[in-house]
């Protein structure tokens, strides 16, 4: 029997694959450029407007609020019977009482302690220093009990004896400040005298 003719040669299939595999990538090539575009557009931020003023310095926008200083906690603290204020009286007590504490008269190193277990710090205020008047390096009975005495006296300011919640409260506003807005307006063109702030010609 004749064996039948059979072409070995597959030059011309093998071209046409090449060919359909060079169009496939290609076509893959298109498919990923076109889907990272899309994936860029999605992902940008639909903020319209200038920033806030906050974010144009670098940091968080200006704040406002209220705290308590230090010494105002150790007022709050020397309120004997709970009627939530502090009278010149329970000043007094209570300055006798924290000065027993002490034993003797305290240098620099032992009123630290002091200062952080009543005033939370040993960087809170008053200091050592505004207590030692005289700079001796230690503090005295009289400097302690003048020192505290005129503490409540500041935060008194009605000045009726006693200090309420309300008056050991020190409110704060972070000012925008007229200086920053001029500074922004001139950095814009918008100077005094000037006309926009460009040099005479």
């Amino acid at each position: 029997m004749r064996t039948p003719y059979c072409d070995t040669d597959f030059t011309g299939i093998n071209i046409m694959n090449t060919a359909s595999l060079r169009r496939a990538n290609f076509a893959l090539a298109i498919m990923a450029v076109a889907s990272l575009t899309l994936s860029a557009c999605a992902t940008k931020s639909d903020r319209r407007g200038p920033p806030a003023d906050g974010e144009r310095r670098g940091g968080q926008a200006r704040q406002s609020g209220t705290f308590m200083q230090p010494i105002a906690v150790l007022l709050a603290d020397m309120d004997a019977n709970k009627d939530k204020m502090t009278t010149l009286e329970e000043l007094h007590a209570g300055a006798e009482i924290e000065w027993s504490k002490f034993n003797r008269n305290p240098s620099a190193a032992y009123f630290a302690q002091w200062s952080m277990t009543n005033l939370g710090s040993t960087d809170a205020m008053p200091s050592f220093m505004s207590f030692d008047r005289d700079f001796n390096g230690v503090i005295t009975e009289a400097e302690f009990n003048k020192r505290l005495e005129g503490e409540f006296k500041a935060l008194d300011k009605n000045a009726d004896g006693k200090v309420e919640r309300s008056e050991l409260i020190v409110a704060f506003a972070a000012p925008q400040g007229e200086r920053s807005r001029n500074t922004e307006q001139q950095g814009r063109g918008g100077g005094r005298g000037q006309g926009g702030g460009r040099p005479p010609r």
